[in-house]
């Protein structure tokens, strides 16, 4: 049976999409996001025919460009990890604002609870909708017991060259197995587009796990002999730039006789942090978020699924509406 990417969120609004979206393959929209942030980081990776011992050298530099000219760079923005165990389509975005919004509207809620203007089942059901509209629903990987285990996940620091090694693994309750990099352009599934660079992972059909509800995590560490790895970042209190930096090493063409210096100047471009500081050889191991994995027993027909009436979920929505506007009226 293929897989299926579910979403869930409150109970009844979960059976109503579980029921009509049972037959289909991947269904994919808005689930748990990170806040935005105002600040990028930028890792790259040069040859070491471009090093020396201090850094990159400076004729490896184009200076009409904000980066080594040789170097191979990708980019990560707003603080986000780069890593996901899921597609880019089911991370939701959201705001410090939305953040600070959500709290004064909880607040609200909370005021009316006091004041016995609302039950606890109201309160609980209003601040339900008030995550829900910020967070989205969350993304959960669905298989039956038996499935082989075929998910996949964005990844936003692919180099795309031989030279970089790609260690992929993910961990299933306590379950490390072993995953992959996609290196053969994007390739379209009936669960949908997996990206050239994104993670991957094809088990075997297994029953290892039993029915029930896991969490997934995948986690990517890279490596490169022919080369070392640079970041640039301008979070705040936590900014990385390149700077010149200049050594001492003893001359190996010293001749007291010749009257030359017995120490030369070695002179590259590092990382430096904020501090004066050198950021040397940064840590290259990126590590998802979890996401649900949820095992369903093992069957051999097609999923039967009974849904709810949708007036429900329009009870649900004039619910909601009701205690602003009963908010409003009180104050």
């Amino acid at each position: 049976m293929s897989t299926k990417l579910k979403l869930l969120t409150l109970p009844l609004l979960a059976l109503f999409l579980f029921a009509q979206f049972a037959e289909a393959t991947l269904v994919r929209s808005g689930g748990r996001g990170d806040a935005s942030r105002n600040f990028s980081q930028a890792f790259y990776y040069v040859d070491n025919q471009y090093l020396n011992e201090v850094g990159i050298i400076e004729s490896a530099f184009n200076f009409d460009a904000p980066f080594a000219a040789n170097s191979i760079l990708r980019a990560v923005g707003g603080g986000g990890r780069g890593l996901g165990s899921v597609p880019n389509d089911c991370i939701n975005g959201y705001t410090q604002d939305d953040l600070d919004n959500l709290d004064q509207e909880i607040s609200f809620l909370q005021d009316d609870f006091n004041d016995g203007l609302i039950t606890e089942a109201e309160f609980d059901a209003a601040v339900a909708a008030l995550e829900f509209a910020i967070y989205g629903e969350p993304c959960v990987w669905e298989f039956n017991q038996g499935d082989a285990l075929s998910m996949f996940g964005f990844f936003s620091l692919y180099f795309d060259t031989p030279d970089i090694s790609y260690d992929v693994n993910w961990l299933v309750d306590g379950v490390s197995l072993p995953g992959d990099i996609n290196t053969a352009g994007d390739l379209v599934t009936p669960d949908g587009t997996i990206e050239e660079g994104w993670v991957t992972l094809n088990t075997p059909p297994t029953s290892a796990f039993a029915p029930g509800d896991y969490m997934a995590y995948v986690s990517v560490g890279l490596s490169a002999p022919n080369g070392r790895f640079f970041m640039t970042s301008n979070q705040p209190d936590y900014e990385i730039v390149f700077e010149e930096k200049c050594i001492e090493k003893p001359n190996p063409d010293f001749d007291p006789d010749a009257g030359n210096d017995p120490f030369i100047q070695v002179c590259g471009y590092t990382n430096v942090d904020r501090n004066d500081s050198e950021v040397n050889n940064p840590t290259m191991s990126f590590f998802s978020d979890g996401e649900i994995l949820l095992i369903l027993p093992a069957i051999d027909g097609p999923v039967t699924v009974n849904a709810p009436a949708s007036i429900a979920l329009f009870l649900a929505g004039v619910l909601t509406m009701g205690l602003r506007r009963q908010r409003k009226t009180q104050s």
